[in-house]
């Protein structure tokens, strides 16, 4: 059953493990990474314990993030391999390991690497598209949508969010994609200084500010993700959990 004719199959109430979530884009350069820190802290804000999954290669932009604004119950985990056949095993393992600390795994990951590994069917309960908005990025994730999850919503587990639009309310964005019918959780105004930030956080000593509207649609991510997929407080086990942190798994 589809709880409330939009979250996935038999994901209702308390969870018994983490959800993981792939953050990935069409054509890179929406600074991905940025976004999956601000993300994870504002699911921590909704009350949840988040793991940050760099699947990228490129790990230097989530760890100085965190160590300039390190958020409790926010934590870090680079996978010891990027191969293709040994990942799927490496993200069951985190998961597992870390089941009744991690209420949610933010997977930030490039979509060819995505594919390669089996997309949902490597145990990824949801795929967040972040496309440019516009007729193009619209047709981008209808194209890449379909590769990870053929299902029609609101059964299907793939969304879309539009990288920047002029404006960030949700009554103001399409609905949909026009082919697929993939829905639109969100928009982000431009930010050109937070969106660079990927080389300009590896330089500088000083990480920049998000504009408050980007904060804004960050937050309002957050709760789409929280009601569609959803995201809810793992249950703890029997003994006392310490928060994730990057050496959890």
């Amino acid at each position: 059953m589809v709880s409330g004719g939009s979250g996935m199959a038999g994901h209702d109430g308390q969870s018994d493990g983490a959800r993981s979530i792939a953050l990935t884009q069409a054509r890179r350069g929406h600074g991905i990474s940025v976004t999956g820190y601000y993300l994870g802290r504002a699911l921590v804000e909704r009350g949840l314990r988040v793991l940050l999954v760099d699947l990228t290669g490129r790990h230097e932009r989530l760890r100085r993030l965190l160590e300039r604004g390190p958020v409790k119950n926010l934590g870090l985990w680079v996978p010891p391999s990027l191969r293709p056949d040994s990942l799927p095993a490496l993200l069951e393992r985190a998961r597992q390991e870390t089941r009744g600390k991690v209420d949610t795994l933010l997977l930030d990951t490039d979509a060819s690497l995505l594919q390669s590994i089996g997309g949902l069917s490597a145990g990824v309960d949801y795929v967040t598209l972040f496309v440019e908005a516009g007729e193009t990025g619209l047709r981008d994730a209808d194209q890449l949508g379909v590769q990870f999850d053929d299902r029609l919503p609101p059964y299907g587990r793939v969304g879309v969010a539009l990288c920047r639009t002029d404006t960030h309310r949700p009554d103001e964005l399409p609905q949909q994609t026009p082919e697929h019918g993939l829905p639109i959780l969100g928009g982000f105004p431009a930010d050109y200084l937070l969106a660079a930030s990927d080389e300009y956080s590896v330089k500088s000593s000083e990480a920049p500010t998000p504009h408050d509207e980007y904060l804004i649609a960050i937050r309002q991510l957050a709760r789409a993700l929280a009601e569609i997929v959803p995201l809810r407080r793992a249950v703890s086990p029997a003994s006392p959990a310490s928060a994730p942190t990057s050496r959890s798994v």
